[in-house]
């Protein structure tokens, strides 16, 4: 008689495969730790430079758009503000159609406060993004992360890009003034509010320390908001189309030469 033998089915082992000990676990955080911590500053440098990059972008637009605004309005450079039916709208108003209605490039993507965008005004007040653009009451409370050059403001000297017309100061600016284009500074990084008393006037860069006309204007003394926003240096456009970061302890407003007036030398 043929005897058969049946196989059982196989089943898996009982053993588990060999797995990590927590020396090794605690070895491999320790590399993770320290990529990180090699990876992380490169990265956080590229981002600022990113944005200090796409900063200088936008300023060259609002230089263009400026340039634009003159073509189109007899030569001269658009008010740093003016009274306008009841309201007191910025300069922002007068560039807002010829930069597509595009509010973010009168912001720095590194400014995380002071944003037009956003519609964004000094707290307590709260945003109010339906004045963004337009010549109405309540725009000149909005913040911006890009100020425009009015730093000499009275009348009369030193002759700034941007002035403001009758009852005001009464000081525009045609372009055929400028005297040195490539050295005349029409857009910077910030404002000029370091004390915090001018909370409606977060999107203008003006001399707030000494008699508003004399030289010695300088932002890094001032302390100015944005001053320092890109690796302790700013991003400047200048008159001629030209943009590029300084160390604004550096920018001239002497005897010999000032960056901040249409005239070479007003002092």
């Amino acid at each position: 008689m043929r005897c058969e033998h049946h196989q059982g089915t196989p089943t898996p082992s009982s053993k588990s495969g060999p797995g990590f000990t927590l020396v090794e676990l605690l070895v491999v955080v320790a590399i993770i730790a320290v990529l990180a911590s090699l990876l992380l500053p490169s990265l956080a440098r590229a981002k600022g430079k990113a944005h200090q990059v796409q900063c200088l972008n936008h300023q060259k637009q609002l230089v263009l758009a400026t340039h634009l605004y003159g073509s189109d309005n007899g030569d001269w450079l658009p008010p740093i503000q003016m009274e306008l039916r009841g309201a007191r709208p910025s300069w922002r108003t007068f560039l807002f159609p010829l930069v597509g209605r595009s509010a973010g490039v009168f912001d720095c993507p590194a400014e995380r406060k002071d944003v037009y965008a956003t519609g964004n005004r000094v707290p307590p007040a709260r945003p109010n993004p339906k004045a963004i653009g337009l010549q109405v009451a309540g725009e000149n409370e909005l913040c911006s992360g890009i100020g425009a050059v009015n730093v000499h403001w009275l009348p009369g000297g030193a002759q700034p890009p941007f002035g403001r017309p009758a009852p005001d100061e009464d000081n525009l600016c045609r372009w055929n003034r400028l005297e040195k284009p490539v050295q005349v500074i029409l857009f910077g990084d910030g404002n000029s509010d370091f004390d915090g008393i001018w909370p409606n006037d977060r999107w203008w860069i003006w001399k707030e320390m000494g008699a508003a006309n004399t030289m010695g204007f300088n932002r890094a003394t001032e302390g100015d908001p944005g001053a320092f926003r890109h690796n302790r240096r700013s991003n400047y456009a200048f008159a001629d189309g030209h943009a590029a970061i300084h160390d604004p302890s550096m920018i001239p407003c002497n005897r010999e030469s000032c960056w901040w007036s249409a005239k070479a030398s007003p002092h």
